[in-house]
């Protein structure tokens, strides 16, 4: 049995986004860091849409520049209805000001390693190949970790330990806190495209989300992430998913059913079936199952869960990025808080964090459940561009820009507020008449140019040939 002698103030599971924000954070606080991540970097993920809000993490962590030269860049997002008919574009310089309103689509391979590399060089220890398989927490003053890296177990020590595991939740399951949210039972499959059509504003970085019909309750997500590859995921229902599974498999298709169910999708939705028609898959399908989950007790006085491994909802407005690497953030101040003033009051700052992270996260879900919800609006139909006074908000569709873009942490109250208001018919219809129903200039661009949104990069930065996801 391998043994490392030193003693970290922090052991971090996972070098991931949120893994890597935290040991960058507390690097430059001055503490020891160790990082164990059980894969090889680059290795490929989802959620390859990032929000403007992420942009001053970006600053801070210093890899914005390389950011700029390496990925799309991401001005707005484009909902579309699921015949095709009715679509609308919601660009965030109608509500941000500066360089931040052009985020970015990135190729997870590349980015993930791009932050890893940078935790490495703030001076945290970084363990590539490990996988950690077991933590002892009885100890509140120290933790003691188990990991294996090629065949090799290894036990180390410290003062904290951060979960960063994402969807794999190490210490959920460890600890049985894992639940599932019921109503958000979906599957979701990705991969990439090659040859496809850049139009209907994947030119110009439009992220484009297609409804599917109700009885799929799903959609479709698009985004460039290269000159000539895109990113195609599809999100739908367990409950079609399994009716669709064992047709497939009835007409032959036992081991690739997966794959003839995303393509009976694509070729089904009049907006794949255009952008995708001579184009051809350039990567294997990933399949991911049973995401959307939450942990009751994310914190004790040594150990977190932070991101993905705590709680996650769904993909549809791209926020998982953005809460895992800012809480990320609110939690490095809180443990610096715990390791300078002792346990009473890093609980206490840890649980100020987790009030603001929870209030973000519960905002997401209500918006997530307005936009599954068949009875609700419909954001493919709703204009983009319109005015109210409506209740005192000086802008009415400014809000919901906003929460596409990212602003969950700093006005989640007020945001909860105008979604309950959406949610209520009478309310909902006197708004529609105020602001819906108001002639306007429907955008279908957001002004930015082929060039502007794709610059210099290489798509051959990152080839990946192999994905290992849990099956559907």
């Amino acid at each position: 049995m391998g043994k490392d002698k030193r003693v970290y103030d922090f052991i971090i599971a996972g070098g991931g986004p949120t893994g890597s924000t935290s040991a960058i954070y507390l690097r430059r606080k001055g503490y020891n860091v160790l990082v164990l991540e059980r894969e090889y970097f680059p290795r490929q993920h989802v959620g390859e849409s990032l929000l403007p809000f992420c942009f001053p993490l970006f600053q801070e962590l210093g890899v914005l520049d390389d950011m700029k030269k390496r990925f799309v860049r991401k001005p707005g997002a484009r909902f579309t209805n699921h015949d095709g008919t009715k679509s609308s574009t919601w660009c965030f310089r109608n509500i941000i000001q500066d360089e931040s309103y052009l985020s970015f689509h990135v190729v997870r391979a590349d980015f993930d390693k791009l932050l890893l590399d940078k935790a490495k060089s703030e001076g945290a220890t970084v363990q590539e190949g490990s996988k950690v398989t077991e933590v002892n927490l009885d100890n509140p003053e120290e933790v003691a970790v188990k990991a294996t890296c090629e065949d090799q177990e290894y036990d180390y020590r410290a003062r904290f330990f951060i979960d960063a595991t994402g969807q794999d939740t190490f210490l959920a399951r460890r600890l049985g806190d894992k639940k599932s949210y019921q109503e958000l039972d979906r599957i979701a499959f990705l991969t990439h495209w090659k040859g496809a059509k850049y139009t209907q504003g994947i030119d110009v970085g439009l992220l484009q989300i297609c409804y599917l019909p109700p009885h799929k309750s799903g959609w479709f997500g698009i985004q460039p992430v290269g000159k000539d590859r895109l990113s195609v995921g599809l999100i739908i229902s367990r409950k079609y998913l399994k009716e669709q599974k064992e047709k497939f498999k009835k007409s032959g298709h036992e081991d690739d059913w997966q794959m003839q169910l995303y393509l009976q999708e694509v070729r089904e939705a009049p907006l794949t079936k255009d952008i995708l028609e001579q184009a051809h898959i350039a990567q294997p399908l990933i399949a991911v199952s049973d995401y959307s989950y939450y942990a009751e007790r994310t914190f004790g006085s040594n150990f977190a869960m932070l991101g993905d491994s705590g709680k996650f909802l769904d993909p549809i407005f791209a926020s998982g990025v953005y809460l895992g690497m800012n809480s990320s953030k609110m939690f490095a101040d809180a443990l610096d808080v715990m390791m300078k003033s002792g346990t009473t009051e890093g609980l206490q700052a840890m649980t100020d964090a987790k009030k603001h992270i929870d209030g973000a996260y519960n905002l997401v879900e209500k918006f997530v459940n307005i936009y599954y919800d068949p009875t609700s609006f419909n954001l493919a139909e709703l204009s983009s561009t319109s005015e109210s006074n409506y209740q005192g908000y000086e802008t009415a569709f400014s809000l919901v820009h906003y929460l596409l873009a990212g602003d969950f942490f700093n006005n989640y109250e007020r945001y909860s507020e105008f979604l309950d208001m959406l949610r209520n018919p009478k309310q909902f219809s006197r708004w529609k008449n105020l602001v819906i129903d108001r002639p306007n200039l429907h955008e279908k661009t957001c002004g930015t140019t082929f060039e502007a949104i794709f610059g210099e990069i290489d798509d051959n930065i990152v080839r990946i040939t192999s994905i290992n996801k849990e099956n559907a």
